[in-house]
């Protein structure tokens, strides 16, 4: 009964909720409910009992011959501007596009760790040839085999979900519609969501700035004498919390976007072509500044083998991205 509840729902969605309408719903549920019980009486699974319901009440003008002589529906539809660009949900539907949202988050933090990561093993490489434990040959070849490897990897994982997440991105440029009790679930999930994503959010951004205090602590008390070598180790621990950090973020901050999709929240909301507009050029920008900004990392490291110092390209390229950001977000809220 939940599916005929929803298709209900869906088929009196775009109606103005009236007298008349509540009392047509009221009927057209009485109806259906009565035909499912029969069919199910009947042997029916409810696959099949739901499928022959649905399938019974296909318009409005066969509704109103069902509900009898005198109860012809006469509702109109309700005048939305831009109803040609919006796009009614179902409940299923809803909650497979947060699913799948929470999945490409979770690919994409993954591959943007792998990003992040992929200098560790040059690292250890690199300070095990400096105290003769394997050749130099050795060190530079696995070490550069290995960061072109895992970034090769993660940009795979970029194209294989960015393909399949790509069918929903009519959701973001459309005016998403529920009914009333779609809405109210995705509320919930959303309210329950939100209690943690603050601290997950926060746990994130704390983590990437405590990245720079193993390598202060090691330089500070093992910056020489016998362990000098450890120092070059420390990055290891900027690059792991940095990738921890970047995963929290990136995967929380995914599922709210997918949210605030669905329930027209934040830039999201009707009327915010301009933000809107704004958001694509960011992403625009984006596609290419960071390619960029890597490969000037690669190549920058690679020429110099000063692995725990390049790092510092990441923060500064960050910074300047989020004043690029910042920007055009005012310009376009000022148009």
């Amino acid at each position: 009964m939940e599916t005929i509840i929803s298709y209900i729902d869906n088929l009196f969605g775009n109606y103005p909720d009236t007298s008349q309408a509540r009392k047509a719903r009221e009927e057209l549920l009485g109806i259906m409910e009565d035909k499912y019980n029969e069919l199910k009486a009947e042997g029916k699974s409810e696959h099949e009992a739901i499928g022959i319901v649905i399938s019974e009440f296909g318009s409005m003008d066969e509704i109103a011959a069902e509900l009898g002589p005198g109860k012809k529906i006469t509702i109109e539809k309700k005048e939305e501007a831009g109803s040609g660009n919006e796009k009614m949900l179902t409940l299923a539907q809803a909650q497979e596009y947060l699913n799948r949202q929470a999945d490409f988050g979770f690919k994409v933090a993954v591959g943007v760790a792998l990003c992040i990561l992929s200098p560790v093993l040059p690292c250890i490489l690199e300070t095990m040839r400096e105290i003769g434990i394997i050749p130099e040959a050795l060190s530079e070849a696995v070490g550069g085999a290995s960061l072109f490897f895992m970034i090769a990897v993660a940009v795979g994982i970029f194209i294989t979900s960015g393909v399949s997440i790509s069918r929903y991105d009519d959701y973001k440029k459309s005016e998403v519609k529920l009914d009333a009790r779609t809405r109210e679930r995705i509320t919930e999930q959303y309210d329950v969501f939100n209690q943690y994503f603050g601290v997950k959010i926060a746990a994130g951004v704390i983590l990437c700035i405590l990245s720079v205090v193993p390598p202060l602590f090691v330089s500070a008390f093992l910056g020489s004498g016998p362990f000098y070598w450890v120092e070059q180790l420390s990055g290891i621990g900027l690059f792991a919390f940095v990738a921890i950090g970047v995963f929290l973020i990136v995967t929380e901050g995914m599922k709210k976007d997918a949210y605030e999709v669905l329930l027209g929240k934040g830039e999201y909301r009707p009327k915010r072509a301009m933000e809107k507009k704004g958001k694509k050029l960011t992403e625009l920008i984006a596609s290419i500044y960071w390619p960029i900004v890597a490969a000037i990392y690669l190549v920058w490291s690679i020429i110099t083998m000063e692995w725990g110092f390049t790092w510092i390209i990441w923060p500064v390229s960050g910074i300047i991205f989020g004043a690029i950001s910042a920007a055009i977000s005012i310009i376009c809220r000022a148009e």
